[in-house]
């Protein structure tokens, strides 16, 4: 009996642990952007599609997943200030190679380190910046 009461109650604390620890992992916020360009998103190449963006203030990282939940990344913001009323997706772009580069809204802007492949020199001083919005 004594046994049967310690086992049941090191379930009960595992099960709290895992519900707490869960309730945890959950996101402040969550927007939508429909991006019409495969892009890159740390290392990782993303394919076109609607993707949900969830953003944890506490960790200042962002998570990229699109609706099959096939392509997910979490992204950690390396600098950034506070936002500008804008609501939106901002990626470096050359040539038809996109890379997500920040994240602005009313409250901040958070800038990401994400690859891209390198350009030709020729072509560095032609890099732009393209803009997708997001929505709840």
């Amino acid at each position: 009996m004594k046994l049967k009461f310690i086992m049941l109650f090191a379930v009960l604390v595992f099960a709290s642990v895992g519900i707490v620890s869960s309730a945890h992992a959950e996101d402040d916020e969550t927007e939508k952007a429909c991006v019409p360009f495969d892009f890159y998103a740390g290392k990782q190449e993303m394919p076109a599609g609607c993707y949900s963006i969830g953003i944890d203030l506490a960790r200042q990282m962002i998570s990229v997943s699109d609706e099959s939940g096939k392509h997910k990344i979490f992204l950690i913001r390396t600098s950034g200030d506070e936002g500008n009323g804008k609501s939106l997706l901002v990626f470096k772009h050359w040539g038809d190679v996109y890379a997500l580069e920040e994240l602005k809204s009313d409250a901040y802007n958070w800038v990401f380190q994400t690859w891209m492949p390198v350009p030709p020199i020729e072509s560095r001083n032609a890099l732009s910046h393209v803009e997708v919005a997001l929505n709840r």
